[in-house]
């Protein structure tokens, strides 16, 4: 029996999923819900987050598709890179307009502040989430 979460190919009177430990014989909207743990004891998997419609703004800015699966996922390292970039641009703003007159040089300088911290985060992150990737998956 082939199981419906992994693609594993189990013996045909398998109830669990010998390589994920889904239960095999629900196949309802909650079929994730209950699992094996590796010491093979029933546990109740938790609900996952519910996903943004994927042509919308949240899941553009926020989530990816995953590789392995295709459901979008949130992707941390974006928001990891936004963040950086907010708060930096915000720290650059308030040190640039205490120290500039005109309001125009206070953002550019604020928003060039801000890309400079948030350009090596992304690609950091990336990276790293490339290696986690390669390693678990």
């Amino acid at each position: 029996m082939k199981c419906h979460s992994c693609g594993y190919e189990n013996a045909d009177e398998a109830t669990y999923c010998h390589e994920c430990g889904v239960n095999l014989k629900k196949r309802d909207s909650k079929k994730d819900a209950e699992v094996l743990d590796r010491k093979f004891r029933v546990v109740n998997k938790r609900q996952s987050y519910p996903t943004p419609p994927e042509n919308s703004v949240q899941a553009k800015l926020l989530y990816k598709h995953d590789r392995h699966t295709g459901r979008l996922r949130l992707a941390k390292t974006k928001c990891a890179t936004i963040v950086v970039f907010c708060a930096f641009t915000i720290f650059g703003l308030i040190v640039s307009s205490i120290t500039s007159s005109g309001i125009a040089t206070a953002v550019f300088v604020a928003l060039m502040f801000g890309a400079l911290f948030a350009i090596p985060v992304a690609v950091i992150g990336f990276v790293i989430g490339y290696i986690i990737d390669k390693i678990f998956h």
